[in-house]
């Protein structure tokens, strides 16, 4: 027991001591000086207009199922579907059952949810 508290003393005190040397260290302090001015920030549209004849990007927001559904003219699923990061360039934008769609080919289109602006 006399021992057990000898040695308790003794890394406290080790500890203690440690410690204190920390304190002692010395700080550096930063001169003051004025930042720079910096420029005007530009804020991009979130969703800029996709026009024809502009280069798309297929997006999914589901990572599990990385493609994207297919549609007709008609605003109708054709069961095909569409890998992320694929590109295409865009041949006309049309609303379809109340759907903006973009022509991707002669006869497939996409949600225009699904696609960006490359």
């Amino acid at each position: 027991m006399l021992e057990a508290r000898k040695i308790f003393t003794a890394v406290t005190g080790l500890v203690l001591g440690l410690s204190l040397l920390g304190v002692g260290t010395t700080t550096v302090c930063a001169d003051t000086f004025n930042a720079p001015k910096l420029g005007i920030s530009q804020i991009a549209p979130t969703d800029p207009a996709i026009k024809k004849g502009d280069k798309i990007f297929v997006i999914v927001k589901d990572t599990d199922n990385q493609t994207v559904e297919v549609y007709n003219q008609s605003g109708e699923k054709t069961g095909e579907t569409v890998d992320m990061g694929t590109t295409y360039t865009n041949m006309a934008v049309k609303k379809i059952n109340d759907k903006k769609m973009v022509q991707i080919n002669k006869n497939q289109w996409l949600n225009i949810k699904d696609v960006v602006k490359e």
